[in-house]
């Protein structure tokens, strides 16, 4: 069985495709609007380059959202509810507070508050540890995450 290739997640790289792409249908354009002048349509030029405007146009509608939620430091809150849910999922942890994930360009970085029932010093480390670990293999392009321990309420 052919298992179909999993969604590609590099922003950067899709947006260098769908930028790749647009060029060539950029100089297709352009071929085609010389045809149409070499065969007598003069208005060709003009109208392919009106079209091309217009694609560019709409390719920067369509992308300066999400370019500037990433210049403004935004996380998807899939990512931030994956990492909780991993969190609250760890052995000895009865709640989060304070999680955070910040991108540092193609790479995430984050830290959590967790509540512990343990007074014991290096078990709450170790299960802060613990969860760390277990939110770095949920979410493969996180680099630190650090877990601060606290004594639940």
């Amino acid at each position: 069985m052919v298992q179909s290739p999993r969604p590609l997640r590099d922003r950067a790289l899709v947006a260098n495709g769908v930028h790749a792409r647009l060029d060539g249908f950029t100089s297709l354009s352009v071929v085609l609007g010389a045809v149409g002048v070499m065969l007598g349509f003069p208005l060709a030029d003009p109208v392919i380059g009106l079209l091309i405007s217009i694609s560019i146009l709409v390719l920067l509608w369509g992308t300066v959202p999400s370019i500037g939620a990433r210049l403004m430091d935004a996380v998807d809150p899939a990512l931030v509810e994956r990492a909780e849910h991993a969190l609250e999922h760890t052995d000895g942890v009865h709640g989060v507070h304070d999680l955070r994930l910040r991108w540092i360009g193609h790479r995430l970085t984050g830290s959590a508050t967790v509540e512990v029932m343990t007074t014991d010093l290096q078990d709450a480390t170790h299960v802060a540890d613990h969860a760390a670990e277990g939110v770095r293999q949920t979410i493969g392009n996180l680099d630190t995450f650090s877990v601060t321990p606290t004594r639940q309420a």
